[in-house]
């Protein structure tokens, strides 16, 4: 049977759908910026965002570097090949200010997620179906600028799912077709 079929047709499945789109122009488009990310070593393990009981950020979460920012991925981590099952749903960046940091910013996610006013519709989602099975890795800095261009060139090149602004992108202005 086709997948798409089976879950097309399953009302509980259609809810846990998203879209992926895994596109190589898009990835040697960015490749001069985000192969300054290649390096594994340079990013932080993956934490779990919520603690073992899933019902409040994990010390790990609590515990985030507060003196720089940064770059930081939520992935939705599989259960039957945990070791490869990983899909990257979201992309962000925290400026290091005096008030904004690593710590600070990822710590904000969960009441976000929590609140009913109809703002950021596509991360409550994400929450709501996967927050037991969301984890974080991020990559530390303190320039702003890298900060800035690095995440803008991470979106465009893997345009994960929960994003929703595509930053820096620009829409052509239409050419007339007749003279």
């Amino acid at each position: 049977m086709d997948v798409d079929a089976f879950v097309d047709n399953d009302d509980e499945l259609v809810k846990y759908q998203w879209r992926l789109c895994l596109s190589p122009k898009c990835w040697l488009n960015n490749l001069e910026v985000t192969s300054r990310f290649h390096d594994e070593e340079n990013w932080s393990s993956y934490i779990k965002y919520l603690n073992e009981d899933n019902n409040e950020l994990s010390d790990d979460i609590k515990n985030l570097p507060n003196d720089c920012g940064g770059i930081y991925v939520f992935f939705v981590q599989g259960k039957n090949l945990p070791f490869c099952e990983r899909y990257l749903a979201y992309v962000g960046r925290v400026r290091f200010t005096d008030h904004e940091n690593l710590r600070n910013r990822l710590k904000q996610y969960l009441p976000e997620s929590k609140r009913n006013d109809g703002k950021r519709p596509k991360l409550k989602k994400l929450f709501r179906h996967w927050k037991e099975h969301l984890y974080i890795r991020y990559y530390k800095s303190t320039d702003n600028s890298f900060i800035d261009e690095g995440e803008s060139a991470l979106i465009k090149a893997i345009l994960p799912p929960f994003n929703t602004d595509m930053p820096n992108y620009t829409i052509k202005e239409p050419k007339k077709a007749f003279l």
